[in-house]
């Protein structure tokens, strides 16, 4: 991966989530588990991806699924979405990878759980 940073203009990566297009919770058509939006989940450590070298100046966005672990941690990521295809993709897995979330509890005990989350990335206005 390769880091850019150009001092003249900011970079913005704003996280966004799938719940407004895609609703609060969907069935996975490929697993039969619930599937929620991020959103839903309390992220306890974050880092905003790199901006790739080839994508300076271009915007777009990742609609990333992946699984929560019953520790926190993330893993299982897929990218279900995106454009422009295959720009962004790995600076959102790479970062994705590495947050942390608060763990999902049913009846008691801490359960993996999938879910979605869309990346935007954004230029400053």
């Amino acid at each position: 991966m390769v880091r850019v940073q150009i001092p003249s203009l900011v970079l913005v990566v704003a996280m966004t989530v799938a719940a407004a297009a895609y609703g609060q919770t969907e069935q996975a058509s490929d697993s039969g588990n619930n599937v929620v939006s991020a959103s839903t989940l309390k992220r306890t450590y974050t880092i905003p991806p790199t901006w790739p070298a080839s994508a300076v100046g271009v915007e777009g966005w990742v609609l990333l699924r992946f699984t929560l672990l019953p520790n926190g941690t993330v893993t299982d990521v897929e990218i279900k979405e995106a454009h422009p295809a295959g720009l962004f993709d790995a600076s959102a897995v790479e970062a994705l990878r590495q947050w942390k979330f608060e763990p999902v509890e049913r009846d008691g005990k801490k359960i993996a759980q999938r879910a979605e989350i869309r990346m935007k990335y954004a230029l400053p206005r």
